[in-house]
């Protein structure tokens, strides 16, 4: 988050209240035009690395799409193990990254002790890994660290209370407008200045030999009690120009590529990686050749006219983890290099608001893209498909990983609903005791009444026969002949099990407190509630959370309930179900043979030859 401009902050608060800021213990440090870089030590004794902006660690995604954190990562991946163990697990530690000495808009005279300065650390909440409990900006904390990981300490310019020349010295230079600050400062230094009012024995700057040349800002954080007031102080006339326009061979190459991988058959892609960040470069490489090689020809003499910054060294693509060997000597040229980060960049999330470049029925049709996308990168199988030995436990390692898609959301109500409930996700084919064990345990830890989700998919499967035979009214009449016994308050039905299609569905009416779910699928459904952005992009209540369900061998489940039925033990299924249903025994065992019996008229066995069946093997 940008911190708020202190002379922004002069011109539109009271004198008073500024005034008595004024007279807060402070700590002002200088802070370089660097990239902002986070690390935090795991279990394994190894690293997690963030770049700027990015609460999610990088992946090899992030990694190929620029090289520029290389010297960081391999840095820390360096560093002694004795020294490693010492880091608490709960912290994250934030620096300012430097690895060459001219920045965006400054050069500076040298570099820092290894290219970072620490700025900060966060203190992460061990109970929610998404969520900081506080920040510690302590010199004489992130003196001790930066001496311990051999990184440049912050730049601390002044440090306990103002005193009342320092006061009139700085509100003189927040009461000039910004011709006078032009004027006053044409041919004087800015930064000599406040850093002889903050810190007159201080006569060179984090990075600079003299107090004579520019720096990004001067930070002031403001200490009240516990709380921090943060605000930058720069110069009064610096102006960046943020609206850059996309070029026009930017544009053209994401249309083409969106109408050729449209096409692309990736049915007949089997992926060889077994990660899923190594998967997603392994798709793309694939695809990337097959449009290189129909296209060509419409890159020749070709430019992105990408921003100055990106000329620089660092922003190159990097090849260490494309495994495609063609990918690797297509790339060998600039252009398309490029045109390889913008493929890696256009299929990796799906898009919830339209573009000069994305309009509607295009984005529609990325998001579609998308989704295939990650299906096929996280081992999505159809259950009719036959796997080998080997895939199935390669799609079973995927499962426990994280998709390196990352889906923005569509919030179409932010503010928190009216009446505290919990929510329960299920398909309910059809509705068990499991089912009824889950809504009862959440409903006993607050007291609040359950809202239920029906996931019910627009597209059919094979296997939907089976596994999901009844209709949104037959489920809808089970759910709600369940309401006078059990804490059920009201049931909507939704496409998918996205997190903001369901607080879509239930603002403003109701608020979540608990997800309901089982072991198997806290994973999956941990992914989207503790992911901080999703968090912060739905407003969500501080404890919300997910409620689990313990998984044991005595689970019941639908697959269970259906088999009673085609077996017609209908004292099995009374076993297994809420009993407001059992009078529903013959309706739901007819509909389910019904579809069972659909499905069998229309499948042709062939049998072959057992010398026949040698050859397709």
């Amino acid at each position: 988050m940008a911190l708020q401009n202190l002379k922004t902050y002069f011109e539109s608060t009271n004198t008073n209240d500024f005034n008595a800021m004024l007279k807060l213990p402070l700590v002002v440090s200088e802070k370089v035009q660097a990239s902002s870089f986070h690390v935090k030590r795991t279990k394994e004794g190894k690293f997690e690395f963030y770049k700027s902006g990015q609460k999610t660690a990088m992946d090899k995604i992030d990694r190929t799409i620029v090289k520029y954190y290389e010297n960081a990562i391999s840095y820390f991946k360096a560093i002694n193990p004795a020294i490693i163990s010492q880091l608490p697990l709960d912290w994250k530690f934030g620096f300012d990254y430097l690895p060459t000495k001219k920045a965006i808009h400054i050069e500076y005279d040298m570099l820092p002790k290894n290219n970072l300065i620490l700025t900060h650390i966060q203190v992460i909440s061990p109970v929610d890994p998404t969520q900081i409990k506080k920040v510690i900006r302590d010199p004489k904390v992130l003196f001790q660290w930066a001496d311990q990981l051999e990184v440049q300490r912050p730049q601390i310019i002044q440090q306990g209370v103002l005193h009342g020349d320092q006061c009139v010295a700085l509100r003189e230079i927040l009461e000039l407008s910004k011709e006078a600050f032009i004027e006053k400062f044409k041919d004087f230094s800015f930064t000599r200045v406040v850093y002889n009012i903050l810190n007159d024995g201080l006569n060179t700057t984090a990075l600079n030999n003299t107090l004579d040349g520019d720096v990004d800002s001067f930070i002031f954080n403001f200490y009240d009690n516990k709380s921090v007031k943060s605000f930058k102080l720069e110069r009064f006339d610096r102006e960046y120009n943020n609206d850059r326009k996309a070029s026009d061979m930017y544009q053209i190459s994401i249309l083409d590529l969106v109408e050729f991988v449209a096409q692309f058959d990736l049915s007949k892609v089997e992926l060889a990686a077994e990660t899923a960040d190594e998967r997603y470069l392994e798709i793309i490489s694939i695809m990337f050749n097959a449009y290189i090689e129909k296209h060509a020809t419409k890159y020749i003499g070709a430019s992105f006219d990408s921003a100055d910054f990106a000329s620089q060294p660092g922003f190159e693509l990097n090849t260490a983890f494309i495994q495609n060997e063609k990918t690797i000597s297509l790339v060998q040229n600039k252009v398309l290099s490029e045109l390889f980060k913008i493929s890696l960049g256009s299929f990796r999330k799906k898009r919830t608001k339209e573009t000069e470049i994305i309009n509607k029925d295009l984005m529609a049709q990325l998001n579609a893209i998308v989704e295939n996308i990650e299906n096929l990168i996280m081992g999505e199988v159809k259950e009719e498909d036959v796997m080998n030995f080997t895939t199935y436990l390669k799609n079973q390692n995927l499962k426990t990983q994280i998709s390196p898609i990352l889906e923005a959301l569509t919030v179409d109500h932010k503010e928190q609903g009216k009446k505290l409930v919990n929510m329960f996700v299920g398909r309910f084919q059809p509705f068990t005791l499991g089912h009824i064990k889950v809504i009862e345990a959440i409903h006993k830890q607050n007291g609040h009444p359950v809202v239920i989700f029906l996931v019910k998919s627009k597209t059919k499967k094979a296997e939907d026969a089976f596994k999901r035979p009844y209709d949104e009214d037959t489920q809808v009449e089970m759910i709600n002949k369940l309401k006078s016994k059990y804490p059920i308050e009201e049931v909507f039905i939704i496409p998918t099990g996205g997190i903001d299609r369901m607080f879509n569905a239930m603002r403003p009416k109701y608020e979540p407190v608990l997800w309901g779910t089982g072991s198997d699928r806290m994973k999956t459904y941990g992914f989207q509630v503790n992911k901080d952005t999703y968090r912060e992009d739905l407003g969500v209540r501080a404890d919300f959370g997910l409620f689990e369900i313990p998984r044991t061998g005595n689970n019941i489940s639908a697959t269970q309930v259906r088999n009673a039925m085609l077996d017609g033990d209908e004292k099995l299924f009374k076993k297994l179900t809420p009993k407001p249903l059992h009078n529903m025994y013959g309706e739901l065992k007819d509909k389910l043979e019904q579809s069972m019996g659909v499905v069998a008229e229309s499948v042709e066995i062939d049998f072959l030859t057992f010398e026949n069946f040698i050859k397709n093997i």
